[in-house]
């Protein structure tokens, strides 16, 4: 599987075995409420499984402005 991490910086990573989101947040030592993830174009939460054959794309969640 393919993991996308789209924020104030952008890389991509491959994981390779099926996981939680919960997991996978762990395993790349990012913050769960500070993420957004979407499992085939598709907003998921920390519980559900993603699978090698999956698109993931953690959105970074972020605010700014006056």
């Amino acid at each position: 599987m393919s993991v996308r991490i789209v924020g104030r910086s952008k890389y991509e990573t491959t994981i390779e075995k099926p996981c939680t989101v919960e997991e996978l947040l762990r395993k790349l030592n990012l913050r769960e409420e500070g993420y957004i993830c979407l499992r085939n174009g598709v907003p998921v939460t920390r519980m559900d499984t993603i699978s090698q054959t999956d698109d993931v794309t953690l959105m970074e969640i972020f605010s700014g402005g006056r």
